[in-house]
């Protein structure tokens, strides 16, 4: 199994190498599947298919997921160190966006915009808010 924390990277003929069949022959749904059939011989395929379908993703499907300088089987070094620097500096700037900004000007006109009746009236759940004043009975809708 493919380990994504890890730094080493596998090579891709030891991933390869082991077939999906010994892969699936081992698991327990395989052996019940083939028991089921074996003792009802009219028995539903529907019910033999559902419990020999693999629960693990396929192979293929996790080698398609990793990035394509992992593919080759002797990475470089200076590779795997720009592979690495990429992936901090991309981490490090998607961390940042949702982060409040020390920008907090208090003032009436400031409040008015953030949860005034326009912007309450610019969402659909700011709608639905008025919708629901309007039907308590309040006087002002918002501010």
């Amino acid at each position: 199994m493919l380990c994504f924390r890890c730094r080493a990277v596998p090579s891709l003929r030891a991933s390869v190498s082991t077939p999906r069949a010994l892969m699936y022959s081992a698991s327990p749904f395989a052996v019940q599947s083939k028991a089921i059939t074996s003792a009802f011989p009219s028995a539903r395929p529907f019910s033999s298919t559902l419990l020999s379908t693999p629960v693990r993703p396929q192979q293929t499907q996790m080698l398609s997921r990793l990035p394509s300088t992992t593919l080759s089987a002797t990475p470089s070094a200076s590779s795997l160190l720009s592979q690495q620097s990429q992936q901090s500096r991309a981490f490090s700037a998607t961390a940042h966006l949702g982060v409040k900004r020390n920008t907090f000007n208090p003032s009436r006109r400031v409040q008015k915009r953030r949860s005034g009746f326009l912007a309450r009236n610019r969402s659909q759940k700011g709608r639905l808010v008025l919708i629901r004043r309007r039907l308590k009975g309040r006087k002002a809708m918002s501010w």
